[in-house]
């Protein structure tokens, strides 16, 4: 028969054993040690890191910005901490020096790099956003020309989260607009790895000369200085070497397809008049790229078809008649091709493979990939590289009207 007694006694001495053999959580933080950070901006100033972070405001209220009332007392949203060191690192550690909070990473949504320090070189920072334990490399990295701590200082209208608002710019931008690729920095680093050993990062600036930082600032219907994407900035190595205008980034959206939709402005009687006087949704667009060593130097076999709606005609026109469909079919066709050869034209002037040729050089043909390898002329075939473009766009419907107003007003 158990001896009860002395299993109870063994009992109670066994359980605070056990207790040593559970998992803890080793770092943990409390919610209110932390500063959540949703945006960070580097700079290289005067031979060191120059390092900004836009911190969550816990005591901001629930007022909206620039609301009636209370606009002018509310505390803003975000608060931005700028510090110098002689590695990002140092430079974060020294935040601790003027907030209350450690910085916490990890719910970040962009990084902003400026002009500065692209051109200085990315490396270090790509390799400390894949080291570190808390930094997310899924975050939206872009570019600006001027200091990247301003981009962070400025409120949005719509949205109080700075960081989440200027996510949203691209995101939609990427799904509506096509002119940019939305490029997270873990593309980033892929695109710098691959064979290209190029990538492009969208520009993020201010509209007007001053910075909005205060809330009472936003109390207005239009602001004199917002938040936009502009041009394309284009990386080859780690370093900064030029930009594509935004009509050439559209263009380099054809050649390495990446349209999800777009809008294209083109003449609809371009016998007549060059005038831009219609616009089209492409809503379907697919590009093929097929690299062909001819005699000396690689041919790139380029196919861009697409299809969507007309959406604007501002000329005398019955959308009945299928030649005069054909008419603007071939106008639109036009228009891509100036764009991709535009595109191309600036692309292989700064001389960064943006394009993504190499890969599918690489992939198609190996043998002779690993020749340009050895003999490290991969510039010297990218230059050499001749692209023919053809362009397919059919317009598959035309609206709610078979004819346009302006033939409505001269029947």
């Amino acid at each position: 028969m158990m001896n009860k007694p002395g299993y109870l006694l063994r009992l109670l001495l066994t359980l605070p054993l056990l207790s040593l053999l559970l998992s803890g959580c080793w770092d943990d933080r409390e919610l209110n040690e932390l500063g959540i950070t949703s945006g960070s901006a580097y700079d290289w100033e005067n031979n060191q890191w120059k390092a900004t972070y836009q911190v969550i405001n816990p005591s901001s209220g629930a007022s909206g910005m620039g609301g009636g009332g209370g606009g002018s007392t509310s505390s803003p949203p975000f608060l931005t901490f700028t510090v110098k060191g002689r590695t990002i690192m140092e430079a974060i550690e020294r935040t601790n020096l003027t907030s209350t909070r450690e910085m916490f990473f990890s719910h970040s949504r962009i990084t902003v790099i400026g002009e500065s320090l692209a051109r200085h070189g990315i490396n270090q920072l790509i390799d400390m956003f894949l080291r570190k334990q808390d930094a997310r490399e899924t975050v939206f990295v872009f570019i600006t020309q001027g200091d990247a701590g301003d981009i962070l200082d400025q409120l949005m209208q719509m949205t109080k989260n700075q960081g989440a608002g200027i996510q949203l710019m691209i995101e939609q931008e990427a799904k509506l607009v096509s002119y940019y690729p939305g490029t997270r920095l873990y593309e980033l680093a892929m695109a710098l790895s691959s064979e290209s050993r190029s990538a492009v990062l969208p520009e993020i600036l201010l509209t007007g000369p001053q910075t909005m930082d205060e809330t009472s600032e936003t109390g207005v219907t239009d602001l004199p200085s917002r938040l936009a994407l502009g041009r394309l900035g284009v990386i080859k190595g780690d370093t900064f070497v030029g930009w594509l205008s935004q009509k050439q980034a559209f263009g380099l959206s054809f050649l390495t397809n990446s349209i999800d939709s777009a809008t294209i402005a083109f003449a609809s009687q371009p016998t007549k008049s060059d005038k831009l006087d219609a616009s089209f949704i492409l809503q379907n667009s697919a590009t093929t790229v097929r690299p062909v060593w001819d005699k000396d130097h690689y041919v790139m076999n380029i196919e861009v078809k697409g299809s969507g709606v007309l959406t604007e005609l501002g000329s005398v026109m019955d959308l009945n008649d299928r030649k005069a469909i054909r008419e603007m079919e071939a106008s639109l066709e036009q228009r891509v091709l100036s764009l991709v050869n535009d595109s191309w034209t600036e692309v292989k002037r700064l001389g960064a493979d943006v394009t993504g040729f190499a890969v599918r050089i690489h992939r198609s043909d190996r043998k002779r990939w690993k020749q340009i390898e050895e003999e490290k002329s991969w510039d010297r075939v990218f230059q050499e590289i001749e692209i023919r473009p053809q362009v397919s766009i059919k317009i598959e419907r035309t609206g709610l009207s078979n004819k346009s107003f302006k033939s409505v007003q001269q029947e």
